[in-house]
């Protein structure tokens, strides 16, 4: 049986996602490149929750690109990411409970990312980066409570805590709690002319906190300290 790939442009690139595999993505600025890198994308993930201690079931060929959607600009120039007919279903409770363990695979790998480094290293601004390694932290952070607030299910952003690590933990644990809600959810949600359901939101969590991970593994190679030390 053929499984789906869904492809949509976010932030100037390209993102190919597998909805039967959540959390499994290519990207690249080419559009083609990102969805010819699915197939590769695929093995590597099932390799990946292997080594994380968990069973997922192979897909089998041919891939079918079911919908390719352009990013857009709302009001006050915010971009409007994708909504796939993938994202609609009702999140049914096995799941959940499959995607709970997928975030703490991602949770695991995103903190080891950062392992070992201290607070020079972590603040160290990179030439061409946006954010040094603790902006990142604290974006996923804030990106994670940002996709629950598209559903009504957030906290008031003045309770993040200043500590990129504690801020990861107490949105994290507010997600895992909001599971239940998330479950019973029926419908969309449009705001600020993007459409969000829970599947999106928990797509958006695991797609964005693998690709920080890596994120932050590249930029270990890059880091070197005053003196010439690297992490």
């Amino acid at each position: 049986m053929a499984y789906i790939v869904c492809a949509e442009e976010a932030d100037g690139r390209w993102i190919a996602h597998v909805p039967d595999l959540p959390g499994c993505f290519t990207s690249d600025p080419d559009r083609e490149v990102a969805i010819k890198a699915v197939p590769s994308a695929v093995e590597a993930y099932l390799a990946w929750c292997r080594g994380h201690g968990l069973r997922v079931s192979g897909l089998s060929a041919p891939m079918i690109v079911a919908e390719v959607i352009r990013a857009w600009m709302y009001e006050d120039g915010v971009e409007v990411n994708a909504f796939f007919a993938s994202d609609r279903p009702s999140l049914m409770i096995e799941e959940a409970e499959e995607q709970q363990r997928l975030l703490a695979a991602t949770r695991k790998d995103l903190l080891q990312s950062a392992e070992g480094l201290g607070e020079a290293q972590l603040g160290l601004g990179l030439a061409g980066e946006r954010w040094p390694i603790v902006g990142i932290l604290k974006h996923v952070a804030n990106s994670e409570l940002w996709y629950l607030d598209r559903l009504g299910l957030a906290f008031p952003r003045g309770e993040l805590p200043e500590d990129p690590f504690e801020r990861l933990e107490r949105v994290r644990a507010h997600l895992l709690s909001q599971i239940p809600t998330l479950v019973a959810r029926q419908g969309v949600v449009t705001l600020a002319g993007e459409t969000w359901s829970a599947r999106k939101v928990l797509r958006r969590v695991l797609w964005h906190e693998r690709d920080h991970a890596a994120h932050i593994l590249k930029l270990r190679r890059r880091l070197t300290l005053p003196g010439g030390a690297t992490a």
